[in-house]
């Protein structure tokens, strides 16, 4: 059995993970753009989601390493997360708009949290993406969780 998503006409996929950046702006907007303009048909993210039920892309479960802001992804509300600024200059992305955005682009998301596992089916299914979508996790109980939704 094939998916769609492992179709890369018999080449290897070269995934970029996390986009490209070489300004430290990794799972944002700009380096998912910056990817996609250097021929990259292979993205990878990290998807949390927030209290409210928004799943984003970033690696971290908290916005201290890779933002100007503090705190948990998962206790924080959308409105709150996407004010943060990664590197202090690009906001943090709603996964659904990474689906958007590149329609023809597959990506490869790796679900860090329990709080991402229905926020992130919920953005697939409203982006029409299932085809273009490999997930993932570390967590076994998570994987079995997520392929449930």
């Amino acid at each position: 059995m094939s998916h769609p998503y492992f179709d890369n006409g018999g080449r290897p996929a070269a995934l970029a993970h996390r986009g490209f950046s070489l300004d430290g702006l990794e799972n944002s907007m700009k380096a998912f753009q910056a990817a996609v303009d250097l021929g990259f048909g292979y993205l990878e993210t990290d998807a949390h989601g927030t209290a409210d039920g928004v799943a984003v892309a970033l690696h971290d479960e908290t916005l201290d390493r890779t933002t100007d802001a503090t705190g948990r992804v998962d206790e924080r509300q959308w409105s709150s997360v996407k004010a943060a600024r990664i590197g202090g200059l690009e906001p943090v992305p709603a996964l659904e708009d990474v689906l958007g955005t590149w329609p023809d682009v597959k990506v490869n998301i790796d679900v860090k949290g329990d709080s991402g596992i229905v926020p992130v089916a919920k953005a697939i299914e409203r982006t029409k993406a299932h085809d273009r979508v490999c997930l993932g996790s570390f967590s076994v109980e998570r994987r079995r969780e997520t392929l449930a939704c």
